[in-house]
């Protein structure tokens, strides 16, 4: 297999696996990395990197924060307070699920819909835009979609919205990164571990190994790619 070129959307200084210093070790944010993709996310880059873990709950270990995506100036001083990272990782973000007939015209606060926009879809928007301002040179962030973007399911509107808004914008937000900096978005279908009341929401959908989707992640943070959507 040959190494990606800049036309097929590679990084030219990206590294190789055959490089002689081997890969090198990196200080990545990883935020939802308690949910049901971040843990096998953490799971694949916790042995060779090292990986600070965000999520909703409070911090119970050093290497853990407290991080909430629509608290926007809470995000990006947590993000000054840690300092240079080689990359930014984000598995989290929420939306509400519900049928069509309840979704009425209103506000965005006051939407059905306002939750995903406020979270899934901005949330991760402003954690890319903060993370400019600690990102190394050659840095990489990787946002996270789902298979609503592209696959629609009853009930399943708002997730659309949002999957397909986010990488609508990261495909374009990449094409302006200075630096090297690279942006990429995982757009994994329903993944091992899903709770069963998710699960069926998404009749005929088959279950992908959560091995399979963490190597997504691992695909952005060291192949070099930019501005892809990797769907899982």
């Amino acid at each position: 297999m040959t190494a990606p070129t800049a036309a097929q959307g590679g990084h030219p200084g990206a590294q190789r696996p055959d490089d002689a210093a081997g890969p090198k070790r990196l200080r990545i944010l990883l935020v939802g990395a308690g949910g049901v993709i971040g843990r096998w996310v953490h799971g694949a880059l916790r042995d060779r990197h090292e990986v600070i873990s965000a999520g909703l709950e409070p911090a119970q270990e050093p290497q853990q924060l407290q991080l909430d995506l629509t608290d926007t100036a809470a995000l990006v001083q947590a993000l000054h307070a840690l300092g240079p990272l080689d990359a930014v990782i984000s598995t989290a973000g929420r939306a509400r699920f519900g049928p069509l007939a309840l979704a009425q015209p209103a506000g965005i606060d006051a939407s059905v819909y306002g939750l995903g926009l406020h979270d899934k879809l901005m949330g991760q928007v402003n954690l890319a835009l903060a993370a400019r301002a600690v990102l190394r040179p050659g840095g990489s962030i990787t946002l996270t979609s789902g298979t609503t973007s592209t696959e629609p399911v009853i009930g399943g509107a708002g997730l659309s919205l949002v999957n397909g808004a986010l990488e609508s914008w990261a495909r374009a937000a990449a094409t302006e990164l200075p630096q090297g900096w690279r942006l990429n978005v995982v757009s994994p279908s329903l993944v091992e571990g899903t709770p069963e009341a998710a699960c069926a929401a998404f009749p005929g959908f088959e279950l992908v190994s959560g091995h399979r989707v963490a190597l997504a992640y691992v695909r952005c943070l060291m192949s070099g790619i930019t501005g892809q959507v990797l769907r899982i």
